[in-house]
């Protein structure tokens, strides 16, 4: 027995081997220069859309050295963009096997492994093979491709996208009569199915078997509730599973499509007030809300956490106001009884109060609000621009620069790498010692694009030895931008100003799409998990080292107390 154990493991020994040397003899490179410039010639030519050209140089560069996804990845691309699909299969599945790629600002490409997984779904369904274009699908799907509900209309699937099998992946039929309550039941038990698909951590807040019973209950109760109810249910079950970024969108339904008061509020630390109105109620701007019917302003907040699945408690202030303005969620929180009339006791400035009843009126789902800018009044700088993804202004009676970024995202006259380019010739050009970077009204984005911003904030740390970074951060800095403030504090000694930030350095984030056929509500999904710190770091927030919180009063004065303070601590510096 020992004799054949010896034997056994030697020729496992000599096998591998074997292989190694046979790897490494298929992965040698006779001209490691020219490898690398033919490399990036064909990076530039698919970024061109110069498909054919490229595929030439990649089928060599991909025979010399087969360790490099990145470059299956691109030639599978440019198989499919030129009509090869048999060709884009092969290659796209030695990109998965080899573990895919994370190459970015590819045309028609999307780097994660299940954005492949679809491109091959549609390569074999523009070939004609519907068996394998679903199968595709469906492993698409099981790794937590995020964009679903709009592959419905792709035209890859043309020939088969009516076919029972390709409805049901999207919880449809061809069903024509159906019930209401049946319908309602399909909604309800697609999206447990689509949570329990997308999410990484469905189970982080709530049991899979809770979960479960939640949907279960609902589902006996369609007969006794409206259409707006459910959707409010449903709110309630996002609710309860946590992370910021698991919501509904409430203006999407065929059914159910929630109303909102013509009015926004805000969660100053001083009180609820009314920061912004539609035509005919702008009176009440700058309005403290005492009480929504019987209940007080900080119990009705408070409420709010039963549809909020948030990060942390930061959330509760940006987001726990916008629910408050949904009357038929004001209602399932038990806060009023009739979601078509709401009575909002009001304080004025001088303490005096009186009753107001709001109506409802309809909207659209355009985004979670932001602090808005002041009304017929001069616009501070943190206000003036919040439209603009990202600008800048030079200080120079503070030898500083301000920059806001307010979305991850790229401008069409501007990518944020020419943004970052052009700050970085600005700050040597202007003799600038004092960096501000605002992130207050940042919500995230585009995750992936981040590095040029973090790049210019690192590498003016180290011009500017004798200068400083500052960071404005709060309640609505989230998701992407969460992930760039935590690795400004990996990489910086950036001084932190303002609130918590609105998330944690490690997050269960993106965002992942479902659809319900019947009601047509949308909403997003958590889907990844962001270890941006280290891997030990659970905070649920990133505290500020100078602690700014945000008054009503000095934001009716448009007087931003935050930014006041870093110009203190410079010209302390000065003096």
């Amino acid at each position: 027995m020992k004799k054949i154990t010896i034997t056994s493991i030697i020729l496992f020994l000599l096998i591998n081997i074997n292989y190694t040397f046979s790897q490494t003899k298929n992965n040698t490179i006779q001209n490691p220069l020219e490898y690398a410039n033919q490399r990036t010639k064909a990076i530039s030519l698919v970024k061109n859309e110069k498909w054919q050209e490229s595929i030439e140089i990649l089928k060599t560069l991909t025979t010399q050295y087969q360790n490099d996804a990145d470059l299956f990845y691109l030639l599978g691309l440019s198989y499919y963009e030129t009509g090869q699909f048999k060709s884009a299969i092969i290659v796209l599945k030695k990109t998965i096997e080899s573990g895919g790629t994370i190459l970015r600002d590819i045309p028609t490409g999307s780097a994660p492994s299940n954005d492949i997984m679809i491109k091959i779904a549609k390569a074999y369904a523009e070939d004609g093979d519907k068996e394998h274009a679903l199968l595709w699908l469906q492993k698409g799907f099981a790794s937590r491709y995020d964009e679903k509900p709009f592959l419905e209309g792709e035209p890859a699937f043309k020939n088969f996208n009516t076919d029972d099998e390709f409805l049901a992946l999207f919880g449809n039929d061809n069903q024509t009569k159906i019930t209401r309550e049946e319908s309602w039941t399909k909604d309800l038990s697609y999206l447990e199915k689509r949570i329990n698909e997308l999410h990484y951590s469905p189970n982080h807040s709530i049991s899979k078997t809770e979960l479960s019973k939640e949907f279960q209950n609902l589902k006996t109760k369609i007969a006794t509730l409206n259409d707006e109810q459910i959707v409010v249910e449903l709110m309630k079950i996002i609710g309860s599973m946590g992370n910021g970024h698991n919501l509904i969108i409430p203006t999407s339904p065929n059914k159910g499509t929630l109303k909102k008061f013509p009015v926004q509020f805000y969660q100053f630390n001083d009180g609820l007030f009314i920061v912004d109105a539609e035509v005919g109620y702008e009176q009440w701007i700058g309005y403290e809300v005492e009480s929504i019917e019987n209940t007080t302003a900080e119990e009705a907040l408070q409420k709010t956490n039963k549809v909020n699945a948030k990060d942390n408690d930061m959330q509760k202030l940006w987001l726990g106001p916008y629910y408050l303005g949904l009357p038929d969620v004001l209602k399932g929180l038990g806060i009023v009884e009739n979601a078509n009339q709401v009575t909002i006791t009001l304080n004025d400035r001088n303490g005096k109060s009186q009753k107001v009843i709001m109506n409802p009126v309809s909207w659209n789902f355009s985004g979670f609000p932001k602090m808005p800018k002041l009304k017929d009044s001069e616009q501070p700088l943190f206000l003036s621009k919040i439209e603009d993804p990202y600008w800048y202004k030079l200080i120079p009676e503070n030898n500083s620069i301000y920059v806001q970024f307010n979305i991850v995202t790229q401008k069409k006259t501007q990518s944020l790498e020419d943004f970052n380019i052009e700050l970085r010739r600005k700050t040597s050009k202007n003799n600038v010692q004092h960096l501000i970077l605002d992130l207050r009204h940042n919500h995230g984005g585009n995750g992936s694009i981040l590095p040029p911003m973090l790049k210019t904030i690192i590498n003016f740390e180290v011009m500017n030895p004798d200068g400083n970074v500052f960071v404005l951060m709060g309640r609505e800095t989230f998701s992407a931008a969460q992930n760039l403030l935590t690795d400004i504090t990996k990489y910086t000694n950036a001084i932190l100003v303002g609130e918590p930030s609105g998330s944690k350095p490690n997050h269960i984030g993106e965002a992942g799409w479902f659809k319900l056929p019947y009601s047509g509500l949308m909403g997003l999904i958590s889907t990844q998990f962001h270890q941006t710190s280290k891997a030990e770091d659970h905070r649920k927030w990133i505290a500020p080292h100078i602690p700014i919180n945000v008054s009503s009063t000095d934001y009716f004065n448009g007087n931003d107390k935050a930014l006041n303070t870093i110009m203190e601590v410079i010209k302390s510096y000065k003096n």
